[in-house]
């Protein structure tokens, strides 16, 4: 079996580590019908988080459809020369729900390339673990994309000088540029981002102050949620709804015990998916019990 994993996601690694311990497992019992598996993250740091095994192959780098059809259809005729067929290759999309055009990208190479694919799910996270909050609540604010948030705010900030607070982004690195349309965002912003150089880089770039930066790996329970917002002194936190396992309840009680106001970035326009038996949208737990059965 030949398995391409996409996804530097939390849902990623798990699964990456699962197939490294069936290796091992089957390596111990002298069984050699090991999970040949190629994994796909977008950096270098999520490539230091994934499982070092022999038959787990990491890559570091974005892929556009011909690039993934050209992988894919390489595999489906390797398996053909040994006498199996595509049924031996497996697409695993572990991406986040935000990369939609990732998952779009990914469909339509396994289409043309006739192989099967698993699209594991993440569901959406409670408002609050308390669940104190409706949708509508006026300390949750949703938004469709971080660009209408960072409007919202550059429009509190230029209108109501004297109330001005600071701002918590926990949205990642990639639309920083956003928040620069807030008066003053150097001084009232900080980020909450991924630890790697090129975060670094690109914050200094973009104005945003080393002293306002947290970068870290999440998720985070409630009392570093807390600490951070303590820390940042912070009127308003910036999130996507990254769900349970993204950290994203946790977030929004730290949030409701500090009286921090939320804004949500809704989840992009779920990709386009065809409804065929050959693709799966599945939990992160029938996935791992799937790969039981290779």
């Amino acid at each position: 079996m030949h398995i391409f994993l996409f996804g530097g996601t939390t849902e990623g690694r798990k699964i990456a580590d699962y197939i490294a311990r069936s290796n091992e497992e089957k390596n111990i019992a002298g069984l050699y019908d090991f999970l040949e598996t190629d994994v796909y993250v977008a950096t270098d740091y999520g490539a230091s988080l994934l499982p070092k095994e022999k038959h787990v192959r990491v890559h570091v780098g974005r892929l556009d459809a011909e690039e993934m059809f050209g992988l894919f259809r390489q595999a489906v005729l390797r398996e053909e020369d040994e006498g199996s067929d595509a049924s031996q290759v497996l697409v695993i999309d572990a991406t986040h729900p935000y990369a939609a055009a990732v998952t779009e990208n990914i469909v339509d190479a396994c289409i043309r390339a006739e192989v099967p694919c698993i699209r594991v799910y993440r569901p959406y996270g409670r408002l609050s673990s308390r669940e104190m909050l409706e949708r509508g609540s006026s300390d949750f604010l949703y938004f469709d994309t971080i660009k209408d948030a960072a409007s919202w705010l550059k429009t509190i900030y230029s209108s109501e000088v004297g109330i001005r607070k600071n701002i918590l982004i926990t949205t990642g690195s990639k639309e920083l540029e956003e928040y620069r349309v807030i008066p003053s965002y150097q001084d009232y912003c900080y980020v909450r981002a991924l630890p790697t150089l090129e975060v670094l880089e690109k914050c200094s770039k973009l104005g945003f102050r080393r002293d306002r930066l947290i970068l870290m790996q999440g998720p985070f329970k409630e009392d570093m949620n807390l600490a951070q917002m303590r820390y940042a002194d912070a009127g308003f936190l910036v999130t996507k709804d990254s769900g349970e396992i993204g950290g994203f309840p946790e977030k929004c009680d730290a949030a409701i015990e500090l009286g921090v106001r939320v804004l949500v970035i809704g989840r992009p326009k779920e990709a386009l998916v065809p409804n065929e038996d050959w693709y799966q949208v599945v939990s992160l737990q029938e996935v791992l019990k799937f790969i039981d059965l290779l």
